[in-house]
């Protein structure tokens, strides 16, 4: 009867034989870059804004992979400047009629806009800080 009790225990339990895998969890893969214009989806990268004569500058420098932030700022230049790209990306947020340019800096990259008049480069200087602020660390959505 003892043994009985015992089997039926075991058997309740899942000690009667079966096997389980106990194999280490597999780790996520990283995210996928949502926005290949985003300097910011690097991982380590912050963000500032800078005057400059004929308007201002996103400066992005990071702790991680600097060639992969100029890599960005490259595309988020050249998405800008052709104004060819989804509408949610980086590239595609400020007016068609700013020029961009990128320029390589040690730990990173800047993004440099030219206003069309000289008088709008006050206003350029503004919107560019009012965006940067909205930008949360990894992502350039707003």
């Amino acid at each position: 009867m003892k043994r009985l009790m015992l089997l039926v225990l075991l058997a309740g339990c899942g000690g009667g034989g079966a096997t389980h895998s106990h194999e280490p969890a597999k780790p996520e893969p990283p995210a996928a870059a949502t926005d290949p214009s985003c300097p910011l989806e690097v991982p380590g990268t912050s963000i500032s804004v800078e005057d400059t004569t004929a308007g201002a500058a996103l400066v992005f420098v990071t702790t991680g992979d600097a060639a992969a932030v100029r890599t960005r700022a490259q595309a988020f230049a050249a998405m800008h400047t052709k104004h060819d790209g989804p509408s949610s990306a980086m590239g595609m947020m400020f007016p068609a009629e700013w020029a961009a340019s990128e320029k390589d800096i040690d730990g990173g990259a800047r993004v440099e806009f030219a206003a069309a008049k000289a008088e709008d480069a006050a206003t350029l200087q503004s919107q560019l800080r009012m965006h940067a602020g909205h930008f949360t660390s990894g992502s350039c959505a707003m």
